[in-house]
């Protein structure tokens, strides 16, 4: 190593110079001014490797790569390994189902009530027995007889007197004016003239131990409510058709109206000011009651 000293804009810098295989390297070791950059002296001849030895060839340093690998001058760096990629996963949309479209309601027109004396009490009468004598033959029963005969002229009356109770209670019930069906019976005297036996067996059917009578409430010439439909009877047909559905679709009801050896039916049918119907069937046998 030799040290030179070289003026600089009036400053003195120290070089050293490092002299290896007759290259030699300048380090700027100190200085000051912050003059133009200094230019080393030439390096004397005698250093160029003319003495006969080859010149080292110089290592060059190695550097490092963009990213943290040292590379050579001529050698190519470990390539970054680019990071996998993996692919935002796109949420399937879920089927939305077709809504089930509730259709509206067609709302039933309010009709005008119509006067109650504008109905025949008779007529529906008429029709409801209708009905019930062809619901028998087609169920291979003998209709009910006689029903202008005295005896039945007798239990419409009795039929009808129950229907009038219960329209002044505004309730379907079996008791009226303090008596039971066996006392009806007995008190318009046909107690003992419609008791039968049983068709098949060997016992006697009577109010005291059968049931004899089936009831019914309706309306007529007015809407009314039926469950959630609202209903409408402009005739005496429609609204005995809505009795007699009431009777035949009740189990207990038909098993009454369907004994072989009942043949008549006393009928009573009360219209109130307010075009409510009340209803009453009372049943009836031969009186044959022998074995």
């Amino acid at each position: 190593m030799v040290d030179r000293k070289v003026v600089v804009g009036g400053a003195v810098a120290v070089v050293a110079v490092l002299v290896v295989g007759g290259i030699a390297g300048a380090m700027v070791l100190g200085g000051g001014g912050g003059g133009d950059t200094p230019t080393p002296d030439e390096p004397d001849d005698s250093d160029d490797g003319s003495d006969g030895g080859s010149a080292a060839t110089p290592t060059r340093a190695a550097t490092t790569a963009g990213n943290g690998t040292a590379t050579n001058g001529t050698a190519n760096g470990t390539a970054t390994a680019f990071p996998t990629v993996t692919p935002t996963s796109v949420a399937t949309p879920t089927a939305t189902g077709t809504p089930t479209v509730t259709p509206t309601p067609t709302a039933v027109p309010t009709r005008t009530p119509i006067l109650p004396r504008s109905f025949e009490e008779r007529e529906i009468e008429l029709e409801l027995r209708r009905m019930i004598n062809d619901w028998r033959t087609a169920n291979g029963l003998d209709p009910y007889t006689n029903d202008n005969g005295s005896l039945v002229v007798r239990l419409n009356e009795m039929s009808l007197n129950h229907s009038v109770g219960m329209a002044q209670r505004g309730e379907l019930v079996y008791e009226t004016y303090g008596l039971s069906v066996p006392q009806r019976y007995k008190a318009f005297q046909v107690k003992e003239t419609c008791q039968f036996k049983r068709q098949g067996k060997q016992f006697i059917v009577s109010p005291d131990n059968y049931q004899f009578q089936v009831i019914a409430q309706s309306y007529v010439g007015r809407n009314f409510q039926d469950g959630d439909e609202t209903v409408y009877h402009e005739n005496e047909t429609a609204v005995a058709r809505d009795i007699f559905e009431a009777w035949t679709d009740n189990p207990v009801y038909a098993d009454v109206l369907e004994y072989p050896n009942a043949n008549r039916l006393g009928v009573g049918i009360e219209i109130t000011e307010n075009n409510e119907v009340w209803a009453t069937g009372n049943i009836c046998g031969s009186g044959d009651t022998s074995y």
